[in-house]
């Protein structure tokens, strides 16, 4: 009873704290070796609670485990945000590990485990962190490809999507309606161009992927109104965007199924999240700190506020904020009677922290969850819980700053059998060019041919379709005629005493790269390409 009034307390006694609160308070529990100390015991008491075959009962064992499940969570939420202890606190401690490990290798694997199952589902998706990022990954991939093969099983025939290039949101969100719950199965996309013909082609999964790209580019873009950013360039939905269109909630919707089916194809997409966006789509509350993201004055005006000495009847503050509705200044109260409510020294960090989840849950509350209806209608999201916020936008997105691994990369490449086929010199040349490129040229290689700068979460073996070249004939710089001069303008882009660049297909992971003479040729133009960000072939 002791610990449980212990775990309660100290979660409430932190749930109000900044970060840096946080890390420096005063405590009777002092952070770093303490805290240490506090994260072992609890992880421990609800690890050997939940891994046991015969769980014991009684309300008081239940309540005790309760309390620090809470506590452990809450710990676990601001260590991901900042490490207040070293990462083996997390690690699993217990003789029963190599048992555990076996167990999750069995049940990821999809073999049938009886009465164990319980065990480590509970287990595991209570405490994510005793598994790693890797590891977790793998088994929602492997997942994922079991629903994908399990659809396909009972599909009598591919269906077929028809976006014209002019109407690419609003076909696509007619036809996701229409499919339903058929988004887990294999989906043909058939381009219509600007005259209304049919683009020749199979679909082998690049048109899908051009279909994404082109739809991220168009659905994310400011002057679109269904997302804005943060400071640092994050994506979360605009509170005003209800107010745009009577189907707000069914673009949010769609949107949310197309970032369903991107992950569930493992194509990533460029678009970043907010922190507290993500969390919001994994029942996880926004922390305090990402409001100065948000909107910076307001963070500091509540820090003021939270620090301020004086008499606060004097700021006139009161527990509702002032909205604009069409030019109407309309008063929300943040609580129940909170327009009548004056904020005192006593409730201040209530009113802090109601601020905050204002701006950061509530006003984008419908949004997050048209979204969320569409993400989970083909993600399943007790899978997702597996992983911390940012975890899930390496999902999406893939890790930012992760260095490219070259020779995974080469060793998932392809040939296309369509093109020229090199000499073994000519494609040693490319990838010891490659090899020798910068972080940043890297990161532009793989957007020019992928057209998203990150690589696979789990390697270049995951890559769909995989990252192909197709070697080209080089195309001599025509002579001074201007028919001709245009002509190779047309075709191969930029200006033709550079000679010919290199193109790519997006939609086919696709490099063309002509047959250059020499390295220094084939390396220069190589980056004159990447870093133009010219010479794209969708055909």
């Amino acid at each position: 009873g002791a610990f449980a009034l212990f775990a309660g307390c100290f979660s409430s006694a932190i749930a109000g704290l900044e970060m840096e609160e946080f890390l420096h308070m005063h405590s009777p529990v002092p952070n770093g070796l303490g805290m240490e100390r506090i994260v072992r015991i609890v992880k421990s008491l609800v690890f050997n609670f939940y891994f046991c075959s015969n769980r014991p009962s009684g309300w008081m064992l239940r309540t005790i485990v309760t309390s620090s499940m809470a506590l452990l969570a809450q710990l676990r939420q601001r260590y991901v945000r900042t490490a207040f202890c070293t990462e083996t606190a997390w690690n699993l401690e217990s003789k029963l590990k190599y048992e555990f490990q076996t167990l999750w290798e069995r049940w990821a694997a999809g073999k049938s485990l009886g009465r164990e199952s319980s065990m480590i589902t509970d287990t595991v998706f209570r405490m994510p962190f005793l598994l790693t990022f890797e590891q977790r990954a793998t088994a929602l991939r492997n997942k994922l490809e079991a629903d994908i093969k399990a659809a396909s099983a009972v599909q009598v025939r591919v269906p077929t999507v028809n976006i014209r290039r002019t109407h690419l949101v609003s076909d696509g969100w007619e036809a996701m309606k229409a499919m339903g719950p058929d988004l887990r199965r294999k989906i043909a996309v058939r381009f219509i161009d600007q005259s209304g013909h049919i683009e020749a082609g199979l679909d082998m999964g690049g048109p899908f992927k051009e279909f994404l790209e082109n739809l991220c580019r168009e659905v994310f873009r400011e002057e679109y109104g269904l997302f804005v950013t943060t400071d640092s360039r994050h994506y979360y939905p605009n509170p005003a965007s209800m107010n745009l269109d009577a189907s707000w909630q069914e673009q949010f919707e769609f949107v949310g199924k197309v970032l369903g089916k991107a992950l569930m194809e493992g194509n990533l997409i460029e678009v970043r999240f907010a922190s507290f966006f993500l969390n919001l789509l994994l029942n996880r509350p926004p922390h305090f700190d990402d409001l100065k993201s948000v909107d910076e004055q307001l963070y500091r005006n509540l820090v003021f506020v939270k620090k301020y000495q004086g008499n606060l009847a004097d700021l006139c503050l009161t527990f509702s904020v002032c909205k604009d509705v069409f030019g109407a200044v309309k008063t929300i109260p943040l609580v129940p009677g909170g327009d009548d409510l004056e904020v005192t020294r006593g409730n201040r960090i209530q009113y802090v922290t109601a601020m905050a989840d204002y701006h950061l849950s509530k006003k984008i509350y419908p949004q997050t969850a048209a979204f969320a209806r569409g993400l989970f209608s083909v993600i399943s999201k007790e899978w997702l819980t597996l992983f911390t916020h940012q975890e899930l936008r390496v999902l999406l997105s893939g890790a930012e700053n992760a260095d490219i691994d070259v020779d995974d990369l080469r060793r998932y490449s392809s040939m296309d059998p369509r093109g020229n086929f090199p000499s073994p010199t000519v494609l040693s040349w490319f990838w010891s060019s490659v090899k020798a490129f910068t972080p940043e040229q890297k990161q532009l290689l793989l957007k020019f041919v992928t057209g998203c700068s990150h690589p696979p979460l789990l390697g270049f073996k995951y890559l769909s379709p995989p990252f192909t070249i197709r070697f080209v004939p080089l195309q001599e710089p025509p002579s001074q005629d201007s028919k001709s001069r245009g002509f190779f303008t047309r075709m191969f882009g930029g200006n033709p005493k550079a000679g010919q660049l290199p193109t790519s297909a997006t939609c086919f992971n696709m490099l063309k790269l002509p047959l250059y003479r020499s390295q220094k040729a084939l390396k220069d133009k190589l980056i004159m390409a990447i870093e133009a960000k010219a010479g794209f072939d969708l055909q």
